[in-house]
This record gives structure tokens, C-alpha cells and sequence, in this order.
């Protein structure tokens, strides 16, 4: 696009001059070149992978949060009136059994990058969480595909019964790194770390195709914080 609006600048100036103008002002060339509204308004694909559990105590019990941390942030950027396109937590699972990578594994930027370009994708969100104690920190980076450049690498710790508001506000930096706007649904959320961790568990029974168990795990989590309610509803396959 922007080469084209170059061809138009040049043509116009030899037209101009052909027609025996006297000048050609700036403001006549300049306004053949795109403006920041319009560049803004490209689409932003971006996928956001599953986060690697770095959690030294209790590894195996935070495991599924993994999944759940990943699926928090698409529902939030996806609920934000962003200009992003986030793409479906689904089709991500999918490419990933595709490439052979464990879903709760590690994810480093190669194989974001290879992820990416099989999804279609822009920018790819990945990183890693801890849980220890009270508290949690998720590290997240987001990376160009095509040309692997690295435009965010936040760290954000918070008390993990808060885990979902955590995840609201790691979704707002993600949207301010991509110059987009974030307007957040309002979370009044219970402060319970099962019930982030029922949630991330039924998202990993519907992925291995037992929907009466997610939807039992998913009714437990919503029992527990219905703030997760909305989180849920997104889920996609759940009625199917």
C-alpha cells in the first residue's frame, strides 16, 4: 500500500508539471501518504500460547494453569473492543499436537515463531508463570513472527487468589505494547485460586475430548468465583 501511495505522489508531481504548475507543495505529496488512523486499523492478528509452568512446589497442581492463564487472556483481549484479532484457543491447540509440542511444555521463541506462521498469526503472546506461596509471577513476551523482533517482555506479580484480575491486567500491557485500545469487562471476582485452577482442569478434560467432565470441572469453578462465568462461556466445544 504504501508503495503504491509513492507512485501516486510521483505521478502527480509529473502531471503537475507537465501542466506547467509552478510548484508542487509538500501538502500536495502529503496527502497521498496514509495516515496513523489508517495504519492503526490494519488488523493485528495475534495468537496467545500456553504458558510454561515454572512453579517449584506443587508443579504437578498448577500444571493445568498453563492452559487456563493462555485461555484468560484471549477472553479478555477478545472482550476489550481491541483491534486485535485473537485467534480461537482451539485452533492453537490444534497447531500445537500438530508440531508436536506438549501443551503444558516449554515454549521458547523459536517455537513461538514456527507456531505462529502455521497459525497465520502476527504476534505471538507466550511466557511462563510461578506460583509460590501467596503469591504468582507470569513473565510474558510478545514477538513479532515475521521478523522475530521482541516489542514486549513484561513480569507481573500479584496474590494468586487473584489470579484472574492478574490476567486483566497482563492483557491491558499486552494492548498497550500493541498500541491498540484495552476497555476491560469490570471482574468482581471471590479471590480463589481453585477455582482458576477447576477452570484451567476443564479446559484440559474438553481438549481430550471428555465434555461431562469439563462441563462438571467448569460448574465447580463458577460455584467457586462466579467471576469466572464469562471465562467459561467462551469456552468454544463445550455444547457441541
Amino acid at each position: 500500500m504504501k508503495n503504491i501511495n509513492i507512485y501516486a505522489a510521483v505521478a502527480l508531481v509529473l502531471l503537475m508539471l507537465f501542466c506547467g504548475c509552478a510548484s508542487v507543495s509538500k501538502e500536495d505529496i502529503k496527502e497521498y501518504e496514509p495516515s496513523a488512523a489508517i495504519i492503526d486499523q490494519v488488523p493485528k492478528t495475534m495468537a496467545v500460547l500456553p504458558f510454561e509452568n515454572n512453579s517449584v512446589t506443587e508443579s504437578e497442581k498448577y500444571a493445568p494453569l498453563s492452559k487456563g492463564l493462555s485461555a484468560m487472556l484471549i477472553t479478555d483481549l477478545k472482550n476489550s473492543n481491541t483491534t486485535l484479532q485473537i485467534i480461537e484457543r482451539e485452533k492453537i491447540q490444534a497447531i500445537l499436537k500438530e508440531i508436536a509440542l506438549s501443551q503444558s511444555g516449554s515454549v521458547d521463541q523459536s517455537t513461538a515463531v514456527k507456531a505462529g506462521k502455521l497459525l497465520g498469526a502476527q504476534s505471538i503472546v507466550f511466557g511462563s508463570f510461578m506460583v509460590l506461596g501467596n503469591s504468582v509471577r507470569i513473565d510474558a513476551r510478545i514477538i513479532i513472527v515475521e521478523t522475530g523482533e521482541v516489542v514486549m517482555a513484561e513480569s507481573i506479580t500479584g496474590d494468586n487468589s487473584g489470579l484472574i484480575n492478574i490476567a486483566v491486567d497482563l492483557a491491558g500491557k499486552i494492548a498497550k505494547s500493541m498500541k491498540v485500545t484495552f476497555n476491560p469487562v469490570p471482574v468482581k471476582s471471590n479471590g480463589n485460586l481453585d477455582a482458576a485452577i477447576y477452570f484451567s482442569q476443564g479446559l484440559d478434560a474438553l481438549d481430550k475430548g471428555d465434555k461431562e467432565e469439563a462441563k462438571r470441572l467448569f460448574l465447580n469453578c463458577i460455584k467457586l468465583d462466579p467471576a469466572y462465568k464469562e471465562q467459561v462461556d467462551n469456552v468454544k466445544g463445550l455444547n457441541k
